[in-house]
């Protein structure tokens, strides 16, 4: 019994270690990591809403609870020239961070995909001016489906970006209009 006590006891020892010193890491490095996805949200923002900066987070004031769909707002922002709204949706990847930049009246500025884990050379086309670029000047009132063209062999990183220009232009027209 003695002769199996010192391993168990050691590797406890060491994975208490380990933990102790993660947490430690996480600590330290975390405000940093927050500060660069804020910088990036930021410039991201500037991309689609070009001359928008300053930005207020206006989330707060708007509620959300009926949207529940396969994409969902983290965050709506207000400057004074319109809205930027990012969304989470699901690709074929995993998630996809959305930037839907919108002007007073709810027309398509700009969109951006941020964070995602598509593809690399085929679902991660739809970052491209190509597609992104279809949705400029588009509406609530236009069908998304109709005006604009999936990437080849991209069709569900394709929809899922749709799925999140939607939920944005919806969420203009019933909750920000």
């Amino acid at each position: 019994m003695k002769k199996y006590l010192f391993p168990i006891l050691s590797l406890f020892i060491i994975t208490v270690i380990v933990v102790g010193l993660l947490a430690f890491t996480n600590q330290l490095t975390e405000n940093a990591i927050k500060k660069i996805a804020e910088e990036e949200a930021q410039k991201a923002m500037a991309i689609v809403l070009p001359g928008g900066a300053p930005f207020e987070d206006v989330t707060q004031k708007y509620d959300l609870s009926v949207f529940s769909g396969p994409a969902h707002v983290t965050k709506i922002s207000l400057s004074e020239k319109g809205y930027v709204l990012t969304l989470v949706t699901n690709g074929y990847g995993g998630k996809m961070l959305v930037f839907v930049g919108l002007d007073k009246e709810g027309k398509i500025v700009n969109i951006m995909i941020g964070d995602n884990s598509e593809t690399p050379n085929l679902g991660t086309e739809v970052e491209n001016e190509e597609f992104t670029s279809q949705f400029i000047g588009l509406s609530k009132d236009d069908n998304l489906d109709t005006r604009v063209d999936n990437v080849a062999r991209a069709t569900v990183s394709s929809e899922a970006v749709k799925v999140a220009v939607k939920e944005a232009l919806d969420i203009f027209k019933e909750v920000i209009e």
